[in-house]
């Protein structure tokens, strides 16, 4: 995800308490218990968390395709609980931002988690529709079939990429899900860029490699001392298997024709050939 050093979070259970006394609009605290915690520091950063915008599931081109000025408006927007347990649209000022931190997770896994997480909503809003996928490797390519040939068309008149291209990767289950993946870090680096804040990029992984050295690299940035034990970091699971190395060389082609400059530097190793090899039969 993209986090920024103030940000808004949503807070269904308490009344919702500003970072910045008298600012209305956000952003707000997560836990009351942390404006205790950094009511007492001279220095640093507030850490949140914003998913921004162009994270729509099971929705039409249009629905997702994003500018950078709505991607941002995303990022800034947010809800209060008022005293009266009345929930309230908020987005505040831009300037309120001073640092960002973009997190950067493999694609595959991205996608594949995204499709387990959708399948819990999927159970509440449609029972009938979800009995009919699994949450394995049949389950997910299946799914991918149905809504690929859902929004084809919508696809081929929306996504502005060439049509050899879009012909590339037509077959490869939830391309558009990858599609969405690279417009989103696209414009979270079109957004630091255009704010002109520091901006610190990490993979999630390398949490897994190098726990400690990346604590205290984000805590550096932050400017925050460490306090207490480091909590032990579950890694999430991979899924390069549920792609053949086929469909990873398309989506690769893919991800390279469409990342900015800056961005596929941080995207390619995700698709060397060693991974490429890796991938299922």
């Amino acid at each position: 995800g993209f986090s920024n050093a103030v940000h808004v979070e949503e807070v269904k259970d308490k009344i919702s308490l500003p970072v910045h006394e008298g600012e209305l609009e956000g952003p707000f605290w997560s836990d009351p218990h942390m404006f205790e915690t950094y009511s007492q520091l001279d220095t640093g950063y507030v850490l949140t968390k914003t998913h921004c915008g162009s994270r729509c599931f099971l929705c039409q081109p249009k629905e997702y395709i994003e500018t950078a000025h709505t991607f941002l408006n995303r990022c800034l927007s947010g809800e209060r609980r008022d005293k009266d347990k009345v929930m309230s649209k908020t987005r505040y000022d831009k300037s309120l931002v001073k640092k960002a931190v973009h997190l950067i997770r493999d694609p595959f896994d991205n996608v594949v988690s995204r499709y387990h997480l959708e399948l819990g909503v999927l159970e509440k809003k449609d029972p009938k529709e979800f009995k009919k996928y699994s949450k394995d490797r049949e389950g997910f390519r299946k799914f991918c079939s149905k809504w690929d040939a859902e929004f084809a068309g919508k696809e081929q008149r929306n996504f502005n990429i060439d049509d050899k291209l879009l012909a590339y990767i037509k077959d490869v289950p939830c391309h558009s899900d990858f599609f969405r993946y690279v417009q989103w870090h696209n414009l979270a680096s079109t957004a630091t860029r255009n704010l002109q804040i520091p901006t610190l990029r990490l993979h999630y992984e390398s949490y897994e490699d190098n726990l400690e050295g990346n604590l205290n690299k984000l805590l550096t940035f932050l400017e925050l001392e460490k306090i207490g034990e480091t909590a032990a970091f579950i890694p999430g699971k991979r899924y390069r298997n549920y792609y053949t190395s086929d469909e990873v060389k398309a989506l690769s082609k893919m991800l390279k024709e469409l990342a900015y400059i800056d961005m596929w530097p941080l995207l390619e190793h995700y698709f060397d050939e060693d991974i490429i090899s890796e991938a299922g039969r």
